[in-house]
């Protein structure tokens, strides 16, 4: 008895038809919940001293802070998305009323975000000795 394979049409349309019904609801349903990777735009920050002296900036106009932020919390690590090689432990995460909480801290600083997981709003702060910072912005499944 012989078999005959398909042509390679026929197997390509087969497995495009096996992997729609698959991707299609991945998509639909993406939410910022941890789960897979996501990145996140940092479009304003507050800089504020030890005497209550505040400055707002843009990441064009502060050199610490990159545009992009490139969040994994399943290996549980913040990377800059300007290539530069800055990264950052999550020390802990926890989902709580719709919202992914990140807690990190190094070098003498906390900080903490917070990212609403259906609408992607993200506001973060960073503590140190005689200042803070706080960064507001908005975060995507790619």
């Amino acid at each position: 008895m012989t078999t005959s394979l398909p042509s390679l049409s026929t197997l390509a349309a087969g497995l495009l038809a096996l992997t729609l019904p698959v991707a299609m609801p991945r998509a639909a349903s993406a939410v910022l919940d941890g789960s897979a990777p996501f990145l996140c735009a940092i479009n304003t920050i507050m800089e504020c001293d030890d005497t209550g002296t505040c400055q707002r900036h843009t990441t064009q106009q502060h050199p610490d802070f990159p545009s992009f932020l490139r969040i994994n919390v399943r290996e549980g690590m913040i990377t800059g998305g300007d290539n530069s090689g800055r990264k950052t432990e999550i020390k802990s995460s926890t989902r709580l009323d719709g919202r992914l909480i990140l807690h990190g801290g190094e070098n003498g600083r906390g900080w903490s975000a917070t990212i609403a997981e259906d609408t992607g709003r993200m506001t973060a702060g960073v503590v140190a000795a005689d200042f803070t910072f706080a960064l507001f912005g908005a975060c995507t499944v790619p």
